[in-house]
């Protein structure tokens, strides 16, 4: 019997969207099932070819490998598809029997034609919910799931760590704009002065942008990894947050992190070792600047007299590890048969 597969409808353009498709394509097909990638456009190289290389030679592209897409969907047992980006052209690809997830996305919502999307899938998905309550009237999808997002890898919590004066910054630059980059370069640059004992780096990945001292445009899936490791503070000055990659990231290996005061950075699966910053108006800009800078400046200088302190908050984060693991082990977790095998044993096996 062939193996059940998980599709996943995503971008590939090394945004944050991009990280959290890797992270779930990586953990269930290491536990559950064979995953495959599916972009709604081809990935342009100039730019983002290498950020992940273990997962950029499987993408398939719905524009230009349609006619080989469609066979591999009627030749597989396609389980399930996750849309992180709306698709009706996937859609109709899929076989009647697939299952199908749909991320609720703010910055997306395309009024009636987002809705109806929403309607034909079997489950909703929301990050927040605060995204519900915006995008939908209240119990309005009867079939809408919670599933904070989280990176369900094992890593090691950091124990040493840097006071705020002295500490190592990760500051977040994945899917901002030109314009943006260059304010989060400003507002690390300010803080720096202020703190000349810290150290910064600025993360993202574009090809066609050089790295200088401070900022590496290469930080690619796997340096990401290296840098959160040796990270004490993480910056997220993303002006349009959806799935709380870092802060998620924070809680899991223990070090505290800043962002903007919006939703879902504000609610409650998000709550561990943050520090919010006020969204002034204008939101990420120049005129900004000194004021972001002086609100990462004055949480960097309060000190934490005690663990309890420093780890504020820690119950937030085990809320959506709970709420992860229950979804994901209600939608695959393999059940046993009567010879003592679990289905996945048995689905795996040629």
């Amino acid at each position: 019997m062939s193996k059940a597969t998980v599709v996943l409808c995503a971008n590939y353009n090394a945004s944050e969207q991009t990280f959290c498709t890797a992270f779930f394509a990586s953990y269930i097909a290491s536990r559950w099932r064979y995953a495959i990638w599916v972009t709604p456009e081809d990935i342009q190289n100039d730019r983002y070819l290498g950020f992940s290389p273990k997962w950029e030679h499987e993408v398939i592209s719905l524009h230009s490998k349609t006619e080989q897409l469609s066979h591999y969907l009627r030749k597989h047992r396609i389980e399930m598809c996750l849309f992180f980006e709306e698709s009706e052209s996937l859609y109709s690809l899929l076989p009647k029997t697939t299952k199908t997830a749909f991320f609720l996305n703010p910055y997306k919502w395309n009024g009636e034609q987002s809705r109806m999307f929403a309607k034909k899938c079997t489950h909703v998905l929301s990050v927040s919910p605060y995204i519900t309550k915006k995008l939908v009237q209240p119990n309005l999808f009867e079939h809408d799931i919670m599933l904070p997002f989280h990176s369900a890898m094992v890593w090691t919590p950091k124990t040493n760590m840097s006071p705020g004066q002295t500490a190592t910054l990760f500051y977040n630059a994945y899917g901002m704009s030109f314009s943006e980059r260059q304010c989060v370069q400003q507002i690390a640059e300010t803080v720096k002065a202020c703190c000349p004992q810290s150290r910064y780096i600025i993360g993202y990945y574009d090809k066609q942008d050089t790295s200088e001292p401070g900022r590496d445009t290469r930080t690619d899936y796997f340096k990401l990894m290296e840098y959160l490791q040796h990270t004490d503070w993480i910056i997220d000055l993303n002006p349009r947050p959806l799935f709380c990659f870092f802060a998620a990231i924070a809680g899991t290996i223990g070090v505290q992190w800043s962002g903007f005061d919006l939703p879902p950075n504000n609610d409650e699966y998000s709550a561990a070792r943050r520090h919010l910053i006020p969204y002034f108006d204008g939101g990420l800009c120049m005129a900004n600047v000194p004021k972001i800078a002086e609100h990462i400046v004055r949480q960097m200088s309060q000190p934490f007299d005690t663990d309890l302190e420093r780890n504020q908050e820690m119950w937030s984060h085990l809320s959506r590890t709970s709420q992860f693991f229950s979804v994901m082990n209600k939608w695959f977790k393999p059940k046993k048969s009567k010879a003592g095998k679990t289905n996945q044993e048995e689905e795996i096996t040629e």
